[in-house]
């Protein structure tokens, strides 16, 4: 007796698919954390410095830089772990089943990604720009 549904063979290929999928999101989620810390520190010691009675940094600069790097380092992350999900996903190829084909598909994960990637480089190079030389 067979019902609606998947051939039992492809099963394997949708649970890798989906590993991917979340793999994915588990990356897209640290960058997004890496970006925010970054953006919250650079911010944080960027108004710190404007206010009467703080004494001055010892190492002036120094935590700006930090916070650029996290958004850096987020950024990178989310540009290497975007490229190897496009790499295995091709690796993976079309599905088993015919039935699979027929389903649509969205890709939330990789628009989400993909505009993240945009939305960290744009602020890497923004505070780039503002550290003091």
């Amino acid at each position: 007796m067979t019902g609606p549904g998947a051939d039992p063979k492809s099963y394997p290929w949708i649970q890798t698919r989906l590993a991917l999928e979340r793999t994915l999101l588990a990356w897209l989620r640290t960058a997004a954390a890496l970006i925010g810390f970054g953006f919250a520190i650079f911010q944080f010691y960027e108004m710190l410095d404007k206010v009467p009675g703080v004494k001055p940094a010892r190492y002036p600069g120094s935590s700006r830089l930090f916070g650029v790097t996290l958004v850096g380092i987020g950024t990178l992350a989310l540009a290497l772990s975007l490229v190897q999900y496009v790499l295995m996903v091709r690796a993976l190829g079309a599905p088993p089943d015919p039935a699979l084909s027929a389903i649509p598909r969205f890709h939330p994960g990789r628009t989400v990604a993909a505009v993240l990637l945009i939305v960290g480089a744009v602020t890497f190079w923004a505070l780039l720009t503002r550290l003091p030389l």
